[in-house]
């Protein structure tokens, strides 16, 4: 995972967290989901984010939220998205 696309997922799950006034730092790594930091509606958005910025097509990966719980989880999605095409 490049630079460039870090940046844009982090950005982008700032500007999720922020739509609930939730401006507290994270690392890559810290878990969003199970903590409650993000919903069941902000991972539908995450997946439509995957789908329109990088082409991911969840149905030929596995789907399981747990996996957009971070900021290395969703790298990893677009990692092995990115492997397969």
């Amino acid at each position: 995972m490049d630079r460039d696309d870090r940046i844009k997922i982090r950005a982008f799950v700032e500007s999720l967290l922020a739509e609930h006034d939730d401006r507290a730092p994270f690392g890559d790594d810290d878990p969003l989901v199970n903590t409650g930091r993000l919903d069941s509606f902000a991972v539908v958005k995450l997946v439509m984010f995957l789908e329109t910025e990088y082409g991911v097509d969840f149905s030929r990966i596995e789907f399981d939220p747990q996996r957009l719980g971070s900021v290395s989880g969703i790298a990893g999605v677009i990692a092995e998205w990115r492997s397969l095409v």
